[in-house]
């Protein structure tokens, strides 16, 4: 979607960076992983998705969607993750994540757009089978809130399928992970001469993706099949705008919910 038009014109007044944003979410992860990595200072808008502050007339004015992250950069506001890391790399062009021959440039692009387009059907579907589902319960007054202000058919369809006590399948699971396979059969090629997704470069393919591999380890997904994506990721682990932007705003947010800060999945009870 990219730059939109909001609905809740007070944040036209905003100057400078704005993240709405979550702590767990790898999508926000991404964005705030590449603010670091381009040492931007930006001001931050929690949203507890907990404590459901994203169900509001408010925040859908802002993301019409309801989800983060939403970004506002004096006044223009711009949804969708991958949308905004390219929007911060043109604006924003130094330090670069796209420093690469041409010929590279779709590669790039294709693993952002697969970032994206896999979200919902896979990243999501897991996350939410695994742990997202019974952490994120709707009241009857909440959900139908949310049906009144959600206007994207996948979205709606997507969260009716956790709606009055209904949860998640093992069939829902397996079909997440069939298509979470595939993609990493191929990253798993990608980087198998030991350097990054796209060629011998850090580039928004890493920044996009490796948030994800962070959310689906706390979730319990395999990667045991996926040795060179475990070296990758691992060598990413070590980047501390990674551990800024992803472990330490995990942290922030595990302990209450019950979650291991250290991204390992449910946290002992002593932690609670």
């Amino acid at each position: 979607m990219g730059i939109i038009q909001p609905t809740n014109k007070s944040v036209l007044a905003l100057k400078g960076l704005h993240l709405y944003h979550t702590a767990r979410s790898n999508c926000a992860a991404r964005v705030r992983l590449l603010l670091e990595e381009k040492e931007l200072a930006w001001t931050s808008h929690h949203i507890d998705l907990g404590k459901k502050e994203n169900i509001s007339e408010e925040y859908f004015g802002i993301n019409p969607k309801g989800v983060v992250p939403t970004l506002v950069h004096d006044g223009e506001v711009v949804v969708e993750s991958n949308d905004i890391l390219v929007y911060l790399e043109e604006n924003y062009p130094d330090p670069g994540f796209r420093d690469m021959p041409d010929s590279l440039q779709p590669e790039i692009d294709y693993w952002l757009q697969q970032s994206g387009d896999l979200h919902l059907p896979a990243i999501k579907t897991f996350q939410y089978y695994k742990i997202n589902a019974a952490l994120l319960p709707k009241t009857e007054e909440e959900e139908a809130l949310y049906n009144k202000l959600q206007k994207d058919p996948d979205m709606a369809a997507f969260h009716s399928k956790h709606s009055q006590g209904k949860s998640f399948t093992e069939d829902d699971a397996n079909g997440a992970i069939a298509l979470l396979d595939a993609a990493f059969i191929m990253m798993n090629e990608a980087i198998s001469d030991g350097g990054y997704i796209v060629g011998d470069a850090y580039t928004l393919a890493d920044i996009s993706w490796s948030p994800t591999i962070t959310t689906l380890i706390s979730g319990g997904f395999n990667f045991g099949p996926y040795p060179e994506v475990e070296r990758w990721y691992e060598t990413i682990l070590e980047r501390p705008q990674f551990q800024e932007a992803v472990i330490e705003w995990r942290k922030k947010a595990t302990y209450a919910a019950g979650v291991d800060p250290t991204i390992s999945g449910p946290a002992p009870a002593t932690q609670n």
